[in-house]
């Protein structure tokens, strides 16, 4: 069914019936059941290679198929958006610990100080599985739920360690009641969720007046009575505050007001444990460092807020970033390889040639290098798919 399928959309889309190589899929169903005959390796996922290697190669093994490398090329070539992502989330992770190794003396909160918001910023529910998926190698703070199916479907993932979210307020019910309802609504949640995270968005109408007054004052008692913590979180800028670190520095010194706290063993403030801070629009790896550079310019520690990026981490994204590409690199002609490679004028577009691995080079700090086959040391490209 599926090359009947092939078929027709191929004569179709080329206006002929020659197009489409029916006698090669043919022998690959007749003689092989329908299972491709490539053999696949590829480093393992989650290893830490950088850009300009080798992460997978493919090789057909019936000579006969030596043309079904190159229809792989656009399937394969996908996993560039995950590995982008990947990386993006874990470059995220270095500049936050490097920000709290300087101001807080407390670092078991790394895990969850960036939550993934990106479900809906996504062009697909796959895509937001696949993607939340590869942000969930470095944090645990997620909200884009079908990350959890696509990892407990293909993966067999431990649930019970894998991504997490809490109570968290959105403007259809901040808004429900109005702006003169706003507190009343903010002050059922208190009753309803006495324990634990409750993160509240505070924008709907006038920030500055929901933190300082509704927050730091008509509500301060409540909110320091629960067992857990309060999250502010401010969602937007202001006229007062026109940028993200701005009004985030404001926040934290109008909390600091209101609730106080301690000053830790480096000089740095730090908010009671009853409240804390989101920062989750519109923000992405150098606006979260803007707002981590003000908080601790003015002594506050970075352990208190926490960030949501949305589609900076998941959406905004292409395959050029990291310079993705699937190329041949050899061919076997009448018994003998031969090198196969691109030398444009631009050299950075040069392609790898011959056949090679994956090696940890110990000379240059252990990290993984494309090095010809012949290379003695072990390849760390391990089989993946065979037939």
């Amino acid at each position: 069914e599926f090359i009947e399928e092939a078929a027709e959309l191929c004569r179709f889309h080329f206006g002929n019936n020659t197009a489409f190589n029916r006698k090669g899929w043919e022998y690959i169903l007749s003689q092989h059941g329908g299972r491709l005959p490539v053999a696949i390796k590829a480093v393992p996922e989650g290893s830490l290679v950088e850009v300009d290697n080798v992460l997978f190669t493919v090789i057909n093994t019936d000579p006969n198929c030596a043309w079904i490398t190159s229809y792989l090329e656009t399937v394969l070539s996908k996993i560039w958006a995950s590995c982008y992502v990947a990386t993006l989330s874990r470059e995220c992770k270095q500049t936050l610990k490097r920000y709290l190794d300087d101001s807080s003396d407390n670092l078991g909160g790394l895990d969850f100080m960036l939550h993934d918001f990106g479900c809906r910023s996504t062009s697909s529910e796959e895509a937001a599985g696949i993607l939340g998926l590869a942000h969930l190698i470095n944090f645990k703070g997620t909200d884009t739920f079908p990350a959890l199916k696509v990892a407990k479907d293909y993966y067999a993932a431990d649930l019970t360690s894998l991504g997490f979210s809490v109570p968290a307020l959105e403007h259809t019910l901040m808004c429900a009641l109005g702006q003169k309802g706003e507190i009343d609504v903010v002050r059922g949640l208190l009753k309803k969720y006495p324990l634990g995270i409750l993160s509240v968005v505070g924008d709907s109408y006038d920030y500055c007046n929901f933190v300082e007054n509704y927050i730091g004052h008509v509500l301060r008692d409540e909110i320091l009575s629960r067992n857990g913590v309060f999250v502010v979180r401010p969602d937007s800028i202001t006229p007062e505050f026109p940028t993200p670190e701005e009004l985030t520095l404001w926040t934290f010194e109008s909390l600091w007001s209101n609730f106080g706290g301690v000053t830790n063993s480096k000089g740095f403030r730090v908010l009671r444990p009853q409240i804390g801070v989101l920062w989750g629009d519109g923000i992405d790896k150098d606006g979260i460092e803007k707002i981590l550079i003000k908080l601790v310019q003015n002594k506050f520690s970075v352990e208190k807020i926490v960030f949501g990026m949305g589609s900076a981490l998941l959406q905004k994204c292409h395959r050029d970033l990291q310079r993705n590409a699937f190329k041949c690199s050899a061919q076997c002609r009448n018994g003998t390889w031969y090198d196969v490679y691109k030398e444009p004028k631009d050299a950075s577009k040069t392609s790898k040639r011959g056949k090679f691995k994956l090696v940890y080079d110990e000379q240059n700090g252990g990290v993984l290098v494309t090095v010809p086959e012949t290379d003695p040391r072990p390849d760390q490209l391990v089989t993946v798919f065979e037939n």
